[in-house]
């Protein structure tokens, strides 16, 4: 069960096709258009996503299932029942950006003047959680085959996992400090988008214009 898990985390962070200058642009349109908070936009996004990413898009639904489930209680709870579609919607923008590599990530935000060394601090976090998710899964692997079940496999996981994240943190130190990597180096190097690029900004951008246009009709 557990193993499943894990395995729709890494289908939802595979390699995404987007070019990620137009992609980071229609993701922001599209949350900004998201936090309108109505149900008929965010429908209409979460269709957007599917149309665009359905693979991905599906597995990010359902590894953040637990998310959904909890914030469905606390809105039940709490009151604001009516923002779930607006979560989910937000979800599926994510889903636009999951599996962007970090390398183009970071060349994407060097080009819109982010400095230098915090888009490179993102590009190895972005780098970092993809490599943990994969050690996360082999230590569970792991564990299993020695024979560890039950509460005893549940304890043992978090303290190979932590002691795991910290050595892989300190080899990847040592390997940016051995090969000189400097984070204030500006290296921008983009590809051109393309149509479905370009079609995924244009539809971005008309349903901004049609939250922004309808604010006042509901």
């Amino acid at each position: 069960m557990f193993s499943k898990y894990l395995r729709l985390v890494e289908t939802a962070l595979e390699d995404s096709d987007f070019e990620p200058r137009t992609c980071l642009i229609s993701v922001l349109i599209l949350t900004i258009s998201a936090y309108s908070f109505r149900i008929d936009i965010a429908f209409t996004i979460i269709l957007l996503t599917f149309a665009f990413n359905p693979k991905k898009t599906t597995a990010g639904l359902l590894a953040s299932t637990p998310f959904m489930l909890f914030f469905a209680f606390a809105s039940f709870i709490l009151g604001g029942f009516e923002k779930i579609p607006t979560v989910i919607a937000l979800i599926c923008i994510g889903c636009l950006l999951y599996g962007i590599q970090p390398e183009k990530f970071s060349y994407a935000l060097m080009f819109f003047r982010v400095p230098p060394k915090l888009a490179h601090s993102i590009a190895i976090a972005m780098r970092m959680f993809q490599i943990l998710i994969r050690d996360f899964e082999l230590t569970s692997e792991a564990l299993r085959l020695s024979g560890a079940g039950g509460f005893s496999y549940y304890f043992k996981l978090p303290k190979a996992f932590s002691a795991i994240a910290v050595l892989r943190a300190f080899t990847m130190a040592e390997v940016l400090y051995s090969r000189g990597f400097d984070f204030d180096r500006r290296i921008v190097k983009c590809e051109n988008p393309k149509l479905r690029d370009w079609l995924l900004l244009a539809l971005s951008i008309s349903i901004a214009c049609y939250t922004y246009l309808t604010r006042n009709a509901l």
